[in-house]
């Protein structure tokens, strides 16, 4: 009974710190929107905030739809450190990573008709629209960054190494509002420069992830796991994995957005008004 008691004391603030870097964590993707909207509503074109604001939601939609590979990487990587099989954790992440990569690139090689649906489909006066479209092409290109930030940021929390996920999530933060500052107050690029800042920041924010993993993991060991990562059956665990974490997330945003829905068309319509 005691040491029930002693395990359930020690697991509370455990649990209650990485509940705490984990919501944190949440918001880093649409507080990079919410920076730039800040920052483009001290300039005399509201065009660029309206534009900005409806290139936001599309890229907020976009990238909650990689939100499964930081939840299966969390997951995955917690039941290695339970049963302390330290290549098993490290292989999580490397697949992972692998997988976070190629849909990044596969989401910048598809900018074009991702843009020219959104836009097409957008009911926007046209100076709002090429506004948004300056913003969409300067942040894309931040699109690998962010997959292979949920996939560090997930790996670091499935470690309970919850520190340096908020030190990453602050760092990047500050990145995009020392570039939101100077791209768009100081070289008035507009809607482009906050663009820009977005996807800086999210590269700044990768970078800083690796300089924490490199810290725990020597290279050596991701050398002697080269061919261990291709082992089919492995790429099989983690593709089940990805695809159930997935498919309940999807529920989960699809009962969220239909309540969300009239909000969101709402402030969309007081913009661009």
């Amino acid at each position: 009974m005691k040491l029930a008691r002693l395990n359930s004391d020690s697991l509370l603030p455990r649990f209650y710190r990485l509940a705490v870097i984990n919501t944190l964590s949440n918001i880093m993707i649409p507080l990079s929107g919410l920076v730039s909207v800040a920052f483009l509503g001290h300039l005399t074109e509201i065009r660029h905030l309206a534009g900005v604001a409806v290139a936001t939601v599309l890229f907020t939609y976009l990238y909650r739809l990689l939100h499964f590979l930081r939840m299966g990487t969390t997951g995955a990587t917690a039941q290695a450190v339970a049963k302390d099989d330290r290549e098993a954790m490290l292989l999580v992440g490397l697949r992972n990573g692998l997988i976070a990569l190629v849909l990044g690139v596969l989401i910048v090689i598809l900018q074009y008709p991702i843009e020219k649906i959104w836009f097409l489909i957008l009911d926007a006066p046209d100076e709002v629209k090429s506004s948004g479209i300056a913003y969409f092409n300067a942040r894309i290109w931040g699109a690998p960054a962010v997959a292979l930030n949920l996939v560090l940021i997930g790996w670091l929390l499935g470690k309970e190494m919850s520190g340096k996920v908020l030190v990453i999530t602050i760092f990047g933060n500050l990145g995009n509002i020392i570039f939101d500052y100077f791209s768009i107050i100081q070289w008035h690029w507009g809607s482009m420069g906050a663009g820009f800042s977005a996807c800086l920041s999210q590269y700044l924010t990768l970078f800083m992830g690796i300089f924490f993993v490199s810290q725990d993991v020597r290279f050596q060991e991701i050398q002697q796991l080269s061919h261990s990562i291709w082992q089919r059956s492995g790429f099989q665990t983690v593709f089940a994995v990805n695809r159930d974490t997935f498919i309940a997330l999807r529920a989960r945003q699809e009962a969220r957005g239909k309540r969300q829905k009239f909000t969101t068309k709402a402030f969309q319509l007081v913009l661009m008004s």
